[in-house]
């Protein structure tokens, strides 16, 4: 069974379909208030809403999980985040310490508010609440969801037998609307943690590297960047 990937962008975040060879998912659902934009560029692939068999959210932060409860109204798709960011799900805000600037110069820059991310999504309680690794091939995806904390404490990547890896923010390449090398989130709940996950993910050996912001990469990429990391 084959899994193809199509990156869609909402502007500010990346939305990834996942057509697998019996069914679809979506990994991340953007920002409040996207869930008709994402349908649309679904309808340009010939998925319908009820094509979409389950929607998987990386995790807490509302730029990543803000359309999912409308989403899985339209698709009727559950919607599935790991125990320790379903918090955020439920109270529909972001985590206060999964949002600690990385550097010094990003606590600066988030000083001005037309930097900041919306801080309220429409809450939901999740269909699916993930606790291990966990395989998709019930949901017609050959892969799994494994757990990489450190931007969050509930950070997942998809990692699909194909190769491919879906890795939410744990890998940035966009900043600001500037692209960049594949470097670390500009905030964090635990950045020690997180360059760990990503080291951990890489030892899986994928091919190419889907990120929230910006991509995608080459794993060797990725790698040799994370080879200069502290």
């Amino acid at each position: 069974m084959t899994n193809t990937v199509v990156q869609i962008n909402t502007g500010l975040v990346n939305v990834f379909l996942i057509q697998g060879g019996a069914g679809c998912m979506l990994v991340d659902a953007g920002n409040p208030g996207q869930a008709d934009l994402i349908l649309k560029q679904l309808a340009e692939h010939d998925v319908a809403p009820d094509d979409v068999r389950l929607i998987l959210i990386t995790h807490g932060h509302i730029d990543h999980f803000g359309s999912a409860a409308a989403l899985r109204e339209q698709t009727g798709a559950p919607v599935a985040i790991h125990a320790l960011d379903a918090v955020a799900a439920r109270q529909g805000a972001h985590q206060p310490d999964s949002l600690q600037p990385t550097n010094r110069w990003i606590g600066l820059a988030m000083r001005f508010p037309f930097l900041h991310l919306p801080n309220r999504a429409p809450a939901f309680e999740p269909d699916v609440v993930i606790e291990e690794e966990w395989r998709l091939d019930e949901y017609g995806i050959a892969g799994r969801a494994v757990h990489t904390p450190g931007h969050t404490p509930g950070s997942i990547s998809v990692l699909l037998d194909g190769g491919e890896a879906i890795v939410g923010d744990m890998v940035m390449g966009k900043l600001m609307g500037l692209i960049r090398k594949p470097g670390p989130p500009v905030v964090a709940w635990d950045l020690e943690q997180n360059q760990e996950s990503v080291r951990q993910l890489l030892a899986l050996s994928p091919r190419v590297v889907y990120v929230g912001h910006g991509g995608p990469f080459r794993a060797e990429d990725v790698s040799a960047e994370w080879n200069t990391q502290p």
